[in-house]
């Protein structure tokens, strides 16, 4: 029966664990919302109470497009307020809006491939937005000379409540299991104190925390307020992830939970630290209590600066403790008489340092063979057993009750010692910590055992009934090894040999002196490059024009080769491609240079090592070899070699080569860089017939997807096409005329991808007349509707006058556009796509 109810109680967890919180299918109701596909703008979601709050009937909505839904300004806001995922941002407040006679405030936030339009009867106040901007100065500015943790959660709960009257305001820090405590506490009203006590892990289940590492902030209006069902306008469309939504629908489970507690609304803070999950600041009120956007603002803001001063402060903790264990070392080694002697002797002072920093009763230091230790450690009869263990481990073991989860390692380790945490370093070497079995008052906020409902599959978790005070004596454990003491564990061998911190010192030394040094060359040699270059296209050149063509276009590749290793950090970058691009300045009549055999994928932390190798060998032949005379050729050949790849350049028709007097930045960025930065070799030959270098790669420099040379030579004549047409189209002039900063630069980002390099923007009438006037554009983007109730008819007017081929780019369709006056432009939807733009350039002959 008890192997059952633990079955049953697993169950429970289980369900508990999977449930659907980001897709609760339901809102809570002191607001409305619709759901709207980023790409078609028809509503794919919306709530039933849509009527309530906006004059909107819901069922009317879903599956119409937004353009047919919402009156002219109000889609004109929403659609400028969607958010596309380039710009990585959870949620955007809108500014109060006119529905029907409602008003609404308005906040936008993604949800995948839609965003999510959340409406609310607005709270009147006025300017939010400069009002959040004081408050936050205000908050951030009492918060500045903060310097221990202590002081910054006393503080913030201080001001925390003051700003958003909530009656209970906490800071809550989980531990390495997941468990929380309450580390700092603010209350007004005779509230009960939870400061101190103990909150167990499962109490938020993981994927909650998921959610919380993501999003800044979440509050429940009212617990006993009834959810709204959301319906879909489709029986086949997925739920409505609503992650970043401000309304998001809540667990039963978590309401009855608040309930027990005594709490009607909560705003929770999610404090995030290094990308981690910290903790959170929970704000708790007896009575139901709905934040305006103001609150809302203020605190998404605070959080996030409350997350990097706590994080500034645990680092300065940290690079304390590892100063402290520097001085340490240094003051042993400079009064050692013997190095033996030392060694010895700072390993047992540094292991009782160690200890007082791991909180821990013993330490053990296993390094190739030798063992020391200090205080606390397994009995010598069952030491030699324990190191044979401790050297097998492959990753870092801790725990915190060695009886219940690894009965044979307690053995060896005997009855004094309840918690252990090792640590492998390098060649059988190893780090543990030891700490007693002792009993442990815990102060629990209320019985931490887990009770359910039901059995088997029916079985959920109870929340617990009462919150008092519950004291649980811990027997057969230690202290758990938290975040901060499995971080000091890692830094042992770092802080015993120095060695990683060394090197890493010595190759960012070498890598910025080579960047200093390429920075100083390319100044110097960037004229030589402009004027072999124009020597080579005055050469060719029958006309002024051709010449400036051939020239341009030639500057033109040089720039773009160094720019390719960049712009996508994210993949791998194609090695024949980098090489093509470096030599089509040189390549223009199709010979030159002559790439043979099989592409690779060069990882992209290297490629720009990569390039600056390629581009100095380039530049050489150039200035000096084969590249220099009308009839030299520079062939590259690729082949795949058994530990990588291997890269053969020979230069021959150009003048005899002879070895350099001195050694020089391209001599060194050769012998240094290849070897030390990418790991491989290199052979450099002065030949009389030219220079030939062979360059080996090793594989993990390299991805496992191979290029067959085939189709690259197939795609060449449609790349060489289109980078023509992208060539042609850097020279276009644009103005692009667009009043919200954001949808300027996702439309600015579509005109570069489709060649348009040459893009100055205008946000009102004004700056767009100023623009033209400075200089005759060749082409313009402008949206209809302007900020303060301008229009762009008369830039378009001025834009037709003078002959200049334009667009209107507008959320309101053609129908926003007077066809009288503007018969024949071109009507493009916001958002813009390339796909959409291209056929209009074309057409302009662009």
């Amino acid at each position: 029966m008890k192997t059952r109810r633990i079955a049953d109680i697993d169950a429970a967890l289980d369900a508990c664990a999977a449930e659907p919180v980001h897709i609760p299918g339901s809102i809570q109701g002191h607001g409305a919302l619709v759901a709207v596909d980023n790409e078609t703008l028809q509503v794919t979601h919306a709530s039933v109470n849509l009527h309530s709050i906006t004059g909107i009937d819901h069922a009317a909505v879903l599956g119409q497009s937004i353009h047919d839904v919402f009156p002219t300004g109000v889609r004109h806001d929403l659609v400028n307020s969607m958010l596309p995922p380039f710009l990585m941002q959870d949620t955007r407040a809108i500014e109060e809006l006119a529905l029907n006679g409602n008003r609404v405030a308005a906040g936008a936030s993604a949800a995948r491939t839609a965003t999510i339009f959340e409406f609310e009867p607005a709270s009147g106040l006025p300017d939010v937005s400069g009002k959040a901007v004081h408050q936050i100065a205000f908050l951030t500015s009492h918060l500045h000379g903060v310097q221990s943790r202590a002081e910054l959660f006393d503080k913030s709960v201080k001001l925390i409540q003051v700003l958003t009257g909530y009656q209970r305001v906490m800071v809550y820090e989980f531990d390495g299991d997941g468990n929380g405590t309450i580390q700092a506490e603010s209350l007004t009203g005779g509230l009960e104190s939870f400061l101190g006590l103990n909150f167990p892990s499962w109490d938020i289940p993981q994927q909650a925390r998921e959610i919380m590492a993501r999003t800044p902030f979440r509050y429940i209006a009212d617990i006993f307020g009834t959810p709204v069902p959301v319906m879909a306008a489709g029986a086949d469309l997925a739920p409505l992830d609503m992650t970043y939504s401000h309304l998001r629908g809540v667990s039963p489970v978590h309401m009855q939970y608040l309930e027990n507690m005594g709490t009607k609304a909560t705003l929770t803070l999610n404090i995030v630290v290094s990308g981690k999950l910290w903790g959170m600041i929970s704000l708790h009120n007896p009575t139901p209590r709905v934040p305006d956007q103001n609150v809302r603002e203020v605190c998404r803001n605070f959080v996030r600066f409350f997350g990097l001063k706590l994080d500034a402060i645990l680092q300065r903790e940290r690079l304390a403790r590892l100063h402290e264990a520097d001085q340490l070392r240094r003051e042993l080694m400079d009064n050692a008489g013997k190095r033996q002697e030392a060694e010895s002797l700072f390993t047992a002072r540094l292991l009782s340092r160690l200890c007082d920093a791991m909180r821990a009763d013993g330490a053990l230091l296993a390094k190739e063979g030798s063992v020391q230790v200090h205080n606390l450690v397994p009995p010598a009869d069952t030491l030699d057993p324990f190191v044979k263990f401790g050297e097998s481990c492959a990753d870092v073991y801790h725990s915190a009750a060695l009886r219940a989860d690894s009965p044979g390692l307690a053995d060896l380790v005997g009855d004094d010692i309840a918690g252990v945490h090792i640590t492998p370093m390098a060649r059988d070497s190893f780090v543990a910590f030891f700490r007693r079995d002792r009993e442990k008052i815990t102060k629990w906020a209320g019985a931490p055992h887990k009770t359910i409902e039901g059995v088997g599959g029916n079985a959920r978790l109870r929340p617990r009934g009462s919150f008092a005070l519950y004291k649980e004596t811990v027997r057969g454990s230690s202290d758990p090894w938290t975040d901060e003491e499995h971080q000091i564990a890692s830094e042992v061998w770092s802080i015993y040999v120095n060695a990683e911190r060394n090197a890493l010192i010595r190759k960012t030394s070498r890598q910025q002196k080579m960047l200093i040094d390429e920075l100083n060359h390319r100044v110097r040699n960037i004229l030589t490059l402009i004027r072999s270059l124009s020597r080579q296209s005055r050469s060719t050149a029958d006309t002024i024009d051709d010449f400036i063509a051939t020239l341009e276009a030639r500057i033109e590749a040089v720039a773009n080769a160094h720019s390719l290793a960049v712009e996508r950090p994210d993949a791998y970058v194609s090695i024949h491609t980098m090489l093509q691009m470096e030599a089509e300045p040189h390549n223009l009549e199709g010979k030159g240079v002559v790439i043979n055999g099989e592409d690779a994928g060069l990882r992209p932390d290297v490629a720009p090592i990569f390039a600056l190798v390629v581009h100095e060998l380039m530049t050489n032949a150039a200035k000096y070899g084969a590249l220099s005379a009308p009839e030299g050729r520079v062939t590259i050949d690729l082949s795949p070699a058994e530990a990588g790849l291997r890269l053969c350049w020979t230069e021959t028709g150009g003048p005899a080569v002879e070895p350099p007097q001195r050694k020089g930045f391209g001599t060194s960025l050769l012998t240094n860089a290849v070897p030390n930065e990418l790991r491989g070799t290199i052979d450099v030959a002065y030949r009389e017939t030219g220079i030939a270098v062979e360059l080996a790669l090793p594989q993990d420099m390299l991805s496992g997807m191979r290029f067959l040379g085939g189709e690259v030579a197939r795609s060449k004549a449609k790349a060489d096409e289109n980078a023509e047409a992208m060539r042609a189209r850097g020279q276009v002039r644009c103005l692009l005329v667009e009043d919200s900063f954001v949808i300027s630069m996702d439309t600015m980002r579509i005109m570069n991808d489709a060649g348009l390099a040459k893009v100055q923007t205008a946000m009102t009438v004004q700056d767009a007349m100023q623009a033209i006037d400075a200089e005759r554009p060749d082409f313009a983007a402008l949206d209809v509707n302007l900020s303060g109730g301008e229009t762009s008819y008369g830039v378009a007017n001025r834009l037709k006058a003078m002959g200049v081929p334009f667009v209107f780019v507008t959320g309101y369709g053609s129908e926003g556009v007077p066809r009288d006056a503007f018969d024949g432009i071109p009507v493009l939807r916001k958002p813009l796509h390339r796909a959409d733009l291209e056929p209009v350039l074309q057409d302009f002959g662009l």
